[in-house]
């Protein structure tokens, strides 16, 4: 299967420009892997600017973001524990499936984080990603780029149509009693409860602005606009640091939600001392091993979903990558393969050479783009980010004849082999989106015994809008294609359109099936959240 992807501007009578390229292993895993791992620089998926650096505040720019005393990160993280807290494992019901957005006219999930989080995460939900999926997203990159450790990301989730009917997050009045049997709905015991806790709460503050019953209104400032007292003397950093200056009474002692002026709202406070304070002597006592916990507990909450959904395997930065490898015709009628091979170093970019060997014997020795990416993530050892290197090239159908497959080999990695395909595609210099609707034109070869093209059709997807939720909902609608008139030899066009059904939100996704069969994929994206 050959999946492509392209940007997209939907202004007005203007077409789309388009750029195509095949995602590996699946569309679902390439998306999130680049959200992931291509975080600064080159290519960066920008979903990594929200936080960065770690005390940054998305929602504004400049002073009112500085002065607001909100935390993006800490937000991301509050949006994943009240999107998991009302799951009754048992029933195999809630969890992580975005029906927070249904959620938040309720009283237990007052404040700005979980629309805040969900405008911002909104262009990146397609067919292939999911809100629930961005979602954990959100805690995973929150944790390991604020001074966490990694927490093994598996995608799959999906995303809810409705609120969740079961209520019941902890809020700062809850008994400790109704606090505890709420944990244990969810699968966590008492200990558990308590380090999931203090691990969510080592990044953030509490908001007079959201919790005047919490926090004084006195504590607003010009310099502090939403009242903020943080959970830690580190706000913006995940560490250790809540636990002990909640044992050693110092610093910030925990944050409001110990040291409240209202004993009612005290929540965190009760639970810390439901076990004589027994877990959370043991968390001090961690050391570094807290992070371990951390990432035990949180991951165990991530991986909290509906009983019918089924987690893909974690996803791993793939080392070497294909990106934005299509083909295309272009404006010369002339059929070409075309792209970027992502290498992903440990340290500093390797002056070795990078080759790619098609499968009919054909091979080209690349050169590299000047710019650079840089990645969280840290690989073989190395105490440095990983580097991003990237290989254009550019082949004529000429040259690769009957290639199936190429293989991409440099020193110091393992061969890679990707397979192609050029039976049949989604032309993206001949496919358009304009005033709500797309006009497609596919390519399909003539001398082809195992290519019925009377039986290729076509499936837009696309993400809109819905009530009552900053979550898309996912639109399909159906495309029957007609013969049209091609300048290339052995190859045939098929066009057609229809209405993209609705203002996409995110990416489009048009998909060329022969009978059931899904022969192509291509993206259309808006600009926000693609390559």
């Amino acid at each position: 299967m050959r999946i492509s992807s392209l940007a997209a501007s939907f202004l007005g009578t203007v077409p789309t420009q388009v750029t195509a390229m095949f995602y590996y292993p699946n569309p679902s895993t390439s998306a999130l892997e680049h959200i992931l791992v291509d975080n600064w620089g080159a290519y960066a998926s920008n979903f990594s600017s929200a936080i960065t650096p770690c005390d940054n505040y998305v929602t504004e720019v400049g002073e009112p973001a500085i002065n607001s005393h909100r935390t993006t990160s800490a937000q991301w993280i509050r949006v994943a524990f009240h999107d998991f807290a009302t799951a009754d494992v048992l029933k195999g019901t809630g969890g992580i499936d975005a029906s927070i957005g249904f959620e938040t006219a309720r009283d237990e999930n007052k404040g700005s984080a979980f629309n805040d989080s969900f405008t911002f995460w909104q262009p990146f939900v397609n067919e292939f990603v999911s809100m629930a999926d961005l979602v954990a997203v959100g805690t995973v990159m929150s944790v390991h780029l604020c001074g966490g450790k990694y927490i093994p990301y598996q995608p799959g989730r999906i995303d809810a149509e409705a609120a969740d009917p079961a209520v019941g997050v902890p809020e700062p009045g809850t008994s400790i009693e109704e606090t505890l049997a709420q944990f244990k709905q969810t699968g966590f015991n008492q200990s558990d409860a308590i380090a999931l806790t203090a691990c969510g709460h080592t990044i953030g503050s509490t908001h007079s602005g959201g919790f005047p019953e919490v926090v004084e209104p006195n504590n607003t400032t010009p310099n502090n606009t939403n009242g903020g007292v943080d959970f830690d003397s580190s706000r913006a950093v995940f560490d250790q640091a809540v636990v002990h200056e909640y044992i050693d009474n110092t610093g910030a002692r925990g944050g409001a939600l110990v040291t409240s002026f209202n004993e009612s709202s005290r929540s965190d406070l009760r639970l810390y001392e439901s076990d004589g304070n027994k877990t959370m002597l043991e968390l001090y006592a961690q050391g570094d091993t807290f992070q371990d916990t951390c990432v035990g507990v949180l991951q165990r909450m991530l991986h909290t979903v509906p009983s019918a959904v089924q987690l893909q395997p974690a996803i791993t930065p793939a080392l070497i990558k294909p990106i934005n490898v299509t083909w295309d015709v272009t404006n010369g009628n002339q059929l070409v393969l075309s792209g970027r091979i992502r290498m992903l170093y440990a340290g500093e970019v390797s002056k070795d050479p990078v080759s790619i060997t098609f499968s009919n014997g054909y091979t080209e020795t690349l050169t590299p783009e000047e710019e650079l990416g840089i990645s969280a993530f840290k690989l073989a050892g190395s105490q440095i980010n990983a580097t991003s290197g990237y290989f254009p090239f550019s082949v004529s159908s000429a040259s690769v004849s009957g290639a199936s497959s190429f293989t991409v080999t440099a020193k110091g990695f393992e061969a890679q082999n990707f397979q192609i395909q050029d039976a049949a595609f989604v032309v993206p210099n001949l496919t358009r989106v304009a005033d709500g609707a797309a006009s497609i034109t596919v390519a399909a070869r003539t001398n082809r015994t195992d290519l019925d093209p009377s039986q290729l059709s076509i499936k837009i997807t696309t993400p809109v809008l819905q009530p009552l939720t900053l979550a898309p909902k996912i639109v399909r609608t159906d495309v029957s294609l007609e013969k049209g008139e091609s300048p290339l030899s052995d190859i045939s066009y098929l066009t057609g359109s229809a209405a993209i059904g609705g203002d996409p939100t995110g990416a489009i996704s048009v998909t060329l099936l022969s009978g059931e069969d899904v022969i192509d994929t291509l993206l259309l994206d808006v600009g926000v959240a693609g390559w």
